[in-house]
């Protein structure tokens, strides 16, 4: 798979009553301890109190409780799935061997559902899903590319003014200047770097691929 874009069979939308091939599971979340960079550093990450807590967040009406999450999303210490949530989809790779492509392309939670939102912890913005690859329900593939396609957007001024302290915005900046450093092509270097700040340089450097589970009525991705 690395290197290579994934193709996906298409498949029946009529979802079985059974549980797909690939398991799910049921988890909960375990603990956890735009603009250019300008010249100056500015005095204020978004502060915690900006941060709405998970228990705040409305249980979505798309899918009832339980749920359980694809095996490929589901939340491990050593996950199924190798991503660097920084890069392309086409950079996943797996520990599953004998993984089909047509896994991705199976429903993300059990029962399937038509949309989902998920959370980061720390991070100020949430990620929302929809199905688009069948018009159904979400699949595997619909929640990576949903979370790379929303960390890659840019930041606002204001929302790069609110991080709070020199050190926070000191740490978004190395995330960024890291982020497009990385490419060895000099036009994709020039293109990133002008760019400027993106929400994925708010996680300062945590953005290995640890899986979903859900806390308070909500979704919550785990990085490390």
């Amino acid at each position: 798979m690395p290197g290579k874009h994934v193709r996906f069979a298409s498949i029946s939308t009529a979802y079985p009553a059974t549980v797909p091939p690939l398991s799910y599971s049921a988890g909960s979340v375990p603990s956890s301890s735009g603009p250019r960079t300008p010249p100056s550093y500015p005095s204020g990450l978004p502060s915690s109190h900006h941060i709405p807590s998970y228990s705040q967040h409305k249980r979505s009406h798309s899918y009832p409780v339980p749920t359980r999450v694809h095996s490929l999303l589901a939340y491990s210490h050593h996950p199924v799935i190798n991503y660097d949530v920084s890069l392309p989809t086409s950079t996943i790779t797996t520990t599953h061997t004998g993984l089909s492509t047509t896994s991705f392309s199976e429903p993300a939670v059990y029962p399937p559902v038509s949309s989902l939102t998920i959370n980061i912890p720390h991070h100020i913005w949430s990620i929302s899903v929809h199905a688009s690859f069948n018009g159904h329900y979400v699949t595997v593939n619909d929640v990576f590319t949903a979370v790379y396609q929303s960390l890659r957007k840019n930041v606002s001024s204001a929302e790069y003014h609110a991080i709070p302290s020199k050190k926070d915005a000191e740490k978004v900046r190395m995330a960024y200047e890291t982020r497009y450093r990385r490419l060895r092509d000099r036009n994709a270097y020039q293109s990133e770097k002008q760019q400027g700040l993106k929400r994925v340089d708010f996680l300062t450097g945590h953005t290995h691929f640890m899986g979903l589970a859900t806390s308070g009525g909500a979704w919550v991705l785990s990085l490390s």
